[in-house]
């Protein structure tokens, strides 16, 4: 194992990349991840998989790092499970309630209650690409909540991937203790209890927040979660590309797994980022599929950065350099 301490300079590592050299137990990958983790003060978990070839990397990869937003990936992949069994139709109208209004980073919540009913693909299409909470509630309820998921990562066979709560429940539970009843909440409630949530009561939610397994994943167990998606061995066919393409419209966190990638990269992905308290970041995530030029194939990709003080933009950083060194090791690209 290669002692915490070691320096390699970006120009090192990347010529042992290139020759395939490996140190220790870690491959020329790992060791460059390892490297950029340094950048942060947080904790960095990161996995990749090669989906042709099923070559894969690591680094913390079977830690658990909270999801936050990227639970509404599997959260999707549900639903789209659930229109394959005929269970619900991607035409099919939602009624959106006011315990699923959630005011933060939500459009669906600024047309509610004017408009109260949303097709299932445009809440989708929402939910993944633009990271609507308020969809993520609603899908949450209406897809059967946790028990749902857990039954449906058992079916999938994937392991390491767990969702247990609503992120508005999330939010609320380290704030508010007891909390009020699912059935109670609104959007204008949200508000006020989290505006009079003390300085020390944010601190110990955000503790509680980082210690909890719940509503966490390790970086293997999301690759091979993204893996089986994209192989189509979730979906059927039409669901799949409708799940494909809708990643690809990912709009949030342009300078994460896409932000030093060359030009014009495909990048299928999910972001998830919680909160900051008196400088300490809850989670900055990023998981997708980077499509590889020359026909080199795809690969699933995650990164996790839990527990970090660093500024937003050197998280981001640290994601996508990250990216950055798994593309680079596989398509054989330099930066140029």
């Amino acid at each position: 194992m290669i002692a915490e301490d070691m320096k390699l300079t970006r120009r090192e590592s990347l010529l042992m990349l290139s020759a395939g050299m490996a140190v220790g137990s870690e491959s020329p990958l790992e060791l460059e991840w390892r490297r950029i983790a340094r950048a942060t003060d947080g904790r960095v978990g990161a996995a990749a998989l090669h989906l042709a070839s099923g070559r894969h990397a690591s680094l913390n990869g079977d830690e658990r790092f909270p999801m936050a937003s990227v639970c509404k990936l599997p959260i999707a992949i549900h639903m789209l499970s659930l229109v394959d069994e005929g269970k619900l139709q991607l035409n099919q109208p939602i009624e959106v309630l006011a315990q699923d209004i959630f005011p933060q980073v939500s459009e669906i919540a600024g047309r509610w209650p004017k408009q109260r009913q949303f097709r299932l693909d445009e809440l989708v299409r929402l939910m993944v690409a633009q990271s609507d909470n308020t969809v993520g509630e609603t899908l949450f309820r209406i897809g059967g909540g946790a028990p749902a998921l857990a039954a449906r990562f058992r079916t999938w066979r994937v392991e390491g991937v767990r969702v247990d709560r609503a992120e508005e429940e999330i939010a609320l539970e380290g704030i508010q203790a007891p909390y009020p009843p699912r059935e109670q909440w609104t959007g204008a409630m949200y508000k006020r209890l989290m505006s009079q949530a003390t300085p020390v009561v944010r601190a110990r939610a955000m503790a509680r927040y980082l210690a909890d397994p719940r509503d966490t994943a390790t970086p293997t167990g999301t690759v091979q979660l993204l893996a089986r998606a994209f192989r189509g061995e979730l979906l059927s066919k039409s669901t799949t590309g409708f799940l494909i393409e809708t990643m690809k419209a990912t709009t949030t966190g342009p300078a994460r797994l896409k932000g030093l990638l060359p030009e014009g990269t495909v990048v299928a992905h999910k972001t998830g980022a919680w909160g900051t308290v008196n400088g300490l970041n809850g989670a900055t995530n990023d998981v997708g599929v980077i499509f590889l030029p020359r026909r080199a194939g795809e690969i699933a990709v995650a990164v996790f950065v839990k527990g970090s003080t660093c500024r937003d933009a050197a998280r981001d950083r640290v994601i996508a350099e990250v990216a950055r060194a798994a593309y680079d090791s596989w398509a054989g690209a330099g930066r140029g």
